[in-house]
């Protein structure tokens, strides 16, 4: 059934801001129901209403116009924001304290109406004459008194929302009442107040655009048909077509007329079933159900048939027209879409099939036309399933699997298959070693088990493959790393692997320094232990001792000349030891002295002898020869005494002349150096 939505047109008028007429009107059509069967009669009911203006404020004046009053000293300059038209509203700011009465004169609201207006709530914690309220009983009461102010009632209370920081309440926001039954007298005043807050530099608030709307006593008609005569509210119809607007006017004759109209539909319908798909090639009738009317249809398909059916459709759009033979006005189309399609046939292929490795599902299904939208796997395992077309799964352990599959079409139709697959057992990966220390090759012990073919090991970060049965690798420096074995049967598709962290235990720092590092003996050395991650420490000192003391520093006595190599051993918690040396060098120094040229043998203490002065050394002399000459060649003195004095003297005793004379000396050290010296003496006895 093609139903059309039901539709009010009514000239409606506006309650808020503008009020221009001296009294407004506006009514509306209600119906049961906008669908009646042809021929068949209806209830229409019209509901109207009209109201005078009878006061309308907007403070443009910046003032309280002719009806007002208050109790405060009222702004206009809109301190904590304009309304929406940026013209001047009514403020209660901060030159009074509570209570704040906006209050107006009375009016005739025999018939009630409505109250409209403008408000604003200053927000919680400002400043100046823009702080809000923040209590409950801060808020403003909207009253109205029936005993010229003696006494008032409550309309409406703006009760204090969100402790004063509400963004609907601290906005300007038109809020509408309808004047209640005790309100509805000859003489009726209304205010805005507040009783209560925490005096005048507090609890802030504004209204703007009042209209108090008086509902108009008993001088309105109605008037359907627009044909100037007054109608009941009420009035009864009946529709001979598919569709009819019916018009009602509201006026009091003179000044003021408001409308309605309304659509009324026929309620016949062909109804057709919904669209529908068939799975399977077989031929169908679609049959019209109507409903509706007088009961006696004719019908047209757009297969040319006139019955009311269409015989052996086939894939494709239908429609048909329906026509009411006692209503030839009322008729009613409707269309519907039939597909017939063929079934997908599930197939799927599953490999590999072996215990603790995951199963690839290929799906295998055929379709003649159309594709596969969906696809429901069952593996018969602990109430696994999948919708995924190729899905991977791991069966929880050795069995026959009963594993099915549904498909369903782009077009619903549906098939299933069950296969049954054997998950048989796998190789077993597992292998045995040893932690080892840094810088050592640590062996590896196949011992995987089951039915496996290859193995591939897989050390550090897995770039190397090697498919040695009980490989030997050393590792590259300290450390966790994973080792990893797989596992291969015959088929290639069922693999196991094992990944174990294997320790590298680091060797422990071992350094020292040692003073002095190089001297004559005996050679008294500090040796100074700066070694870490060791728990226990040997010294070989290359001298024939050793010692395991573990302090800071370390004592050594080098008798001998030589090079000493001494090696500091640490052993770490794990029992990974590392070596440290140093060469000590035990020597003499080189043989260094000078040689005078001028003797005084005149008893003076100064000069009196000469004799080689050995400033370094003096010890290392091996042999030593040394010859006094004369300048004619003659031997004066000799010696091989290193520390021989020649005091001018000749082998007899008698003091040699003034004069120059020669020396010749030829030393030999224990570091095997030769000297060979000679030179002039200035003997002077005066």
């Amino acid at each position: 059934m093609k139903s059309k939505i039901f539709k009010l047109s009514l000239l409606a008028v506006s309650l808020f801001f503008s009020y221009t007429a001296k009294s407004q009107c506006s009514v509306t059509i209600q119906a049961a129901n906008d669908t009646v069967d042809c021929g068949s009669c209806f209830d229409l009911t019209a509901e109207g209403e009209a109201q005078d203006t009878l006061l309308n404020e907007d403070f443009n004046n910046s003032s309280l116009g002719p009806g007002w009053s208050s109790n405060q000293t009222v702004m206009y300059t809109n301190p904590c924001g304009a309304p929406p038209d940026n013209s001047p509203s009514a403020w209660f700011g901060d030159s009074q304290t509570q209570p704040r009465v906006l209050e107006t004169i009375d009016y005739d609201m025999s018939c009630g109406g409505d109250i409209c207006y403008m408000m604003k709530y200053s927000v919680q914690g400002g400043s100046g004459s823009c702080e809000g309220p923040d209590q409950p009983n801060e808020g403003v009461d909207l009253q109205y008194s029936t005993d010229g102010g003696a006494t008032w009632t409550s309309i409406f209370y703006h009760t204090v929302v969100g402790g004063g920081t509400d963004p609907y309440q601290t906005s300007w926001n038109q809020y509408c009442q309808e004047i209640p039954p005790g309100a509805q007298t000859p003489s009726t005043r209304f205010r805005w107040y507040q009783d209560a807050g925490s005096g005048a530099g507090f609890d802030h608030w504004g209204i703007d655009d009042v209209a108090v709307l008086g509902t108009i006593c008993g001088t309105y008609y109605y008037d359907w048909f627009a044909d100037g005569t007054t109608n009941s509210a009420d009035t009864n119809l009946c529709l001979s077509q598919n569709v009819d607007t019916y018009d009602v006017i509201f006026t009091d004759g003179l000044s003021d007329t408001c409308s309605a109209s309304i659509d009324i539909y026929s309620a016949m319908a062909p109804n057709l079933p919904n669209d529908t798909s068939i799975c399977g090639l077989i031929d169908t009738n679609i049959f019209s159900n109507p409903t509706g009317g007088s009961g006696d249809y004719s019908y047209q398909w757009n297969t040319n048939e006139t019955d009311s059916f269409a015989a052996s459709v086939s894939t494709g759009e239908y429609y048909v027209d329906m026509t009411d033979a006692n209503y030839p006005n009322c008729t009613a189309s409707d269309t519907m879409w039939i597909g017939i399609f063929p079934y997908p046939v599930a197939d799927f292929e599953a490999f590999p099939l072996c215990d603790g490795v995951p199963t690839e599902f290929t799906d295998s299904t055929s379709i003649s036309s159309g594709s596969i939208a969906s696809w429901d796997w069952d593996f018969d395992d602990l109430g696994s399933t999948s919708t995924d077309q190729n899905p991977t799964y791991q069966f929880s352990g050795i069995a026959n699997y009963d594993v099915n599959l549904s498909v369903e079409s782009d077009q619903g139709c549906t098939h299933d298959t069950t296969i049954t697959i054997q998950i048989g057992p796998r190789p077993f990966a597992d292998f045995d070693y040893d932690n080892a220390c840094e810088d050592q090759e640590v062996p590896f012990e196949n011992t995987s088990a089951g039915d496996y073919e290859s193995i591939y090991w897989s050390f550090e970060n897995g770039s190397d493959s090697i498919t040695i049965e009980d490989p030997v690798h050393e590792f590259s420096g300290a450390g966790d790393f994973d080792v990893t074995l797989i596992a291969v049967d015959s088929s290639g598709a069922c693999a196991d692997t094992l990944t174990e962290t294997v320790t590298i235990y680091p060797l422990p720092d071992v350094v020292f320094d040692a003073n002095p590092q190089v001297g004559e003996p005996p050679l008294p050395v500090d040796f100074y232990n700066q070694s870490t991650g060791a728990v226990s420490y040997e010294w070989d000192f290359a001298n024939g001792n050793f010692s395991n003391d573990p302090s800071d520093t370390v004592f050594e006595t080098f008798d001998n000349v030589g090079l000493y190599d001494v090696v500091l051993t640490g052993l770490s918690a794990e029992g990974c030891s590392n070596s440290y040396s140093l060469v000590i060098k035990v020597e003499y120094p080189d043989l260094q002295y000078v040689i005078p040229n001028v003797v005084t043998p005149n008893g003076d203490g100064v000069n009196d002898d000469f004799f080689i002065n050995f400033i370094q050394a003096r010890e290392t002399i091996t042999s030593f020869e040394i010859v006094i000459l004369n300048r004619w060649g003659n031997v004066i003195r000799t010696s091989d005494d290193p520390d021989f004095e020649w005091d001018g003297t000749r082998d007899n005793g008698k003091q040699v002349s003034d004069g120059t004379y020669f020396y010749k000396v030829r030393m030999s050290t224990v570091k095997g150096k030769d000297f060979n010296e000679h030179g002039f003496i200035q003997v002077e006895t005066d």
